[in-house]
């Protein structure tokens, strides 16, 4: 079942974001990506960046489904509902796509980035990870600390 975000929630989250200007190679995409640190960059600077946190596609692609309600209101004729649907409906595919590519590429650089910082196995981060319950910042304070204690 998929959960439906509050459009206002949506709305704030995207409000932070610049909007694109009409790009005829990614049409689909109505904001720009958040601006990241350079590589090079402390892990902690990283995470109080919001470098690690989730893509904001998913917030377009959702938004475009609160924007095709809105289109659709008051269209008459079917054909022109299908063609504003399948537009819609498109940007928010190619968006759920996106979306996906960068959660992955995140992830990656997290657990690069936090194995580099604290020479830690990838393998034993990544189990790691699946049981912590706590923020990006906290489990950098427990590594910290564990670092400390050796």
């Amino acid at each position: 079942m998929e959960v439906k975000l509050n459009r206002s929630f949506l709305e704030e989250q995207l409000s932070r974001l610049p909007k694109n200007k009409y790009n005829c190679y990614q049409w689909w995409r109505r904001y720009q990506t958040r601006d990241v640190l350079p590589k090079k960059a402390p892990l902690y600077n990283k995470i109080v960046n919001g470098d690690y946190d989730p893509s904001t596609y998913l917030y377009q692609s959702k938004m475009e489904l609160y924007l095709l309600e809105d289109k659709l209101q008051g269209v008459k004729y079917s054909d022109e509902a299908h063609d504003i649907r399948s537009l819609f409906m498109e940007r928010h595919r190619r968006l759920i796509h996106d979306y996906e590519k960068e959660e992955k590429q995140i992830m990656q650089n997290l657990i690069g980035d936090f194995s580099k910082t604290f020479k830690l196995d990838k393998k034993q981060l990544e189990t790691f990870m699946e049981t912590y319950d706590g923020t990006l910042l906290e489990m950098y304070n427990h590594f910290k600390q564990q670092t400390k204690k050796i």
